[in-house]
């Protein structure tokens, strides 16, 4: 039987697009497409990322949506490959670490100049993009 996690961050993420637009609903077939074939996946996240640039939504917020749609997509991939579940605990704690860091680069914004700033935000990408990858691995 196939595994349909994708479904649990795929809810809240429609929903959370719903209140910053009504005709972010449009994106749903996307959405459903997207958990059984990536690229239509891919083609959601840049719809979303569309809507909330469109409609100024940024912060935590925008944050989360982005998250929700992500995981999503990923977990999608996973469900069709079934993954362990080790897995999906990965995927979600590593996307999740997305807000503390978010928040960490508010904090510290005005101390530094732009460029720093882009130097600290890369840095951590590339930091949790390496803890997804070595987690993986083992």
């Amino acid at each position: 039987m196939r595994r349909l996690y994708s479904i649990i961050p795929l809810i809240p993420a429609v929903y959370m697009l719903y209140t910053v637009s009504n005709w972010s609903l449009l994106l749903l077939p996307l959405a459903l497409t997207g958990i059984h074939w990536h690229f239509f996946g891919m083609l959601y996240l840049i719809g979303v990322g569309a809507v909330l640039i469109y409609k100024n939504v940024g912060g935590v917020y925008g944050l989360s949506v982005i998250i929700l749609a992500l995981l999503a997509v990923e977990l999608g991939q996973m469900d069709r490959e079934r993954a362990p579940l080790e897995h999906y605990a990965v995927m979600v704690l590593s996307a999740s670490l997305s807000i503390p860091a978010y928040v960490m680069m508010r904090a510290i914004a005005p101390l530094l100049p732009r460029l720093e700033i882009t130097g600290i935000a890369v840095g951590i990408v590339l930091a949790l993009y390496a803890f997804t990858k070595l987690a993986g691995e083992s």
